[in-house]
């Protein structure tokens, strides 16, 4: 006699499964997670600055930024709160094309970001640049 579920094995693994790191789960939604209350910033005072170590490169204010090149982009998030979504469109600027901007490549392995709340965190350039993010 044989017990259900010992006669047929294992499932065979789906695209799915290959996609989601271990220890994620899909998600469907799109859950909103911050390390602090959203900020409401006015354009007429938003500025983005592009720096090498403590010396700044070029800056932009809302509208410069609006002019360089929009790209948009197709590509799945796998959250550090274990949630993966799938197929999540973006628009925005590329890295690179800030970089272009500013005449420069990126002059260092790592990028320091730093966001608006005073969160930093470091990034490997080779996860930003060659149209990544």
């Amino acid at each position: 006699m044989v017990t259900r579920g010992f006669s047929s094995g294992r499932k065979p693994p789906t695209e799915t499964d290959a996609r989601i790191p271990p220890g994620q789960y899909l998600e469907q939604g799109f859950p909103v997670l911050s390390a602090g209350p959203t900020p409401r910033v006015r354009t007429e005072g938003w500025s983005f600055t592009l720096k090498h170590g403590p010396r700044p490169i070029k800056k932009w204010n809302w509208a410069e930024f609006n002019q360089l090149p929009l790209t948009k982009m197709t590509r799945d998030i796998h959250c550090v709160t274990a949630w993966t979504k799938f197929d999540t469109a973006w628009q925005g600027v590329l890295v690179d094309d800030i970089l272009a901007d500013a005449g420069i490549e990126a002059p260092t392995n790592f990028l320091l970001a730093h966001g608006y709340d005073g969160y930093t965190t470091n990034v490997p350039a080779k996860d930003l640049t060659t149209g990544k993010a």
